[in-house]
């Protein structure tokens, strides 16, 4: 995927990461990686387990991994490490309740105790947290913990935030609060990386790249990774399914009822999209 790169850029430039295996043998982690990150952009990272997505993703962020070749430029992102939201919150919580982390997060940070509690204020309003800003962690629900390491994650207005399978772990309502919280952020004009197994959470037009045996092996437009090529339709395995990943539900029938000529691309994304669709759809009777 073409991008007009600049000195803002997040640039990675033949990274290649090589991790060795126990028989002494070195394979990649990350090989040959090209890829280059705009300010505010949203990036979509899918892949199977141990595709090299979290590597991605890790370096992306400026987290030190040993062993990398190659040349970056961190541009907009700054040489400081980006926040990075994992899959279990706890892992990243230290203070007792929300309002403490925030403050933590703040105070990590270098912001001037003056403006902390203002800024503390803000951030819980935000992200919806103020009701809950003093309970403990053990009231708390995994939704309410990782929505709590989200808003630590992007206190101080960072130019980037990582999510590293972020929803994985969360039930269904969580995972729609969490998701919209990151596209609140993204409004701002935060840069987004968002990891994902989930792929109805990849919507059309976003820009997503595949990984597959530490090499990307798709970077487009979403529709294109889950249906094919834009504006055909596909009779072969499309690029998700080449990756070794499931289509989803409302994806693979989308994509069925294309090839029966039932419907066609663009294919719909909400639910009230689907409604209009269905409804043109011919019922053959019985």
């Amino acid at each position: 995927m073409s991008h007009s790169i600049n000195d803002e850029c997040l640039i990675l430039k033949d990274v290649s990461i090589d991790r060795l295996l126990d028989n002494g043998d070195s394979s990649p982690r990350l090989h040959q990686i090209n890829l280059v990150l705009a300010p505010g952009e949203w990036l979509n990272v899918a892949g199977v387990n141990g595709s090299g997505k979290s590597s991605l993703a890790r370096l992306l962020a400026g987290l030190t991994i040993e062993g990398v070749q190659g040349s970056w430029s961190r541009g907009f992102a700054g040489n400081k490490p980006s926040p990075y939201v994992m899959q279990q919150p706890d892992a990243q919580l230290f203070a007792e309740t929300p309002r403490e982390e925030i403050r933590f997060a703040l105070e990590w940070r270098g912001m001037p105790p003056h403006e902390i509690r203002q800024q503390t204020e803000e951030i819980l309003t935000f992200t919806g947290l103020s009701a809950i800003g003093d309970a403990p962690w053990s009231h708390l629900s995994g939704g309410q913990r990782q929505l709590t390491a989200v808003a630590a994650a992007s206190a101080g207005e960072t130019p980037l935030l990582i999510f590293d399978e972020a929803t994985s772990m969360l039930d269904e309502q969580s995972m729609v609060l969490v998701h919209e919280l990151a596209k609140k952020l993204h409004r701002r004009g935060t840069a987004i990386v968002w990891v994902t197994q989930r792929l109805q959470e990849i919507e059309s037009a976003a820009r997503t790249v595949a990984m597959m045996d530490g090499s990307i092996v798709f970077d487009g437009k979403g529709g294109e990774f889950l249906y094919g090529a834009a504006g055909q339709v596909n009779y072969g395995p499309t690029p998700c399914q080449t990756c070794g990943l499931r289509l989803p539900y409302l994806s693979a029938l989308a994509l069925e009822l294309g090839r029966l000529g039932k419907l066609q691309p663009p294919y719909p994304e909400t639910m009230e999209e689907w409604d209009q669709a269905l409804a043109q759809i011919e019922v053959v009777p019985r």
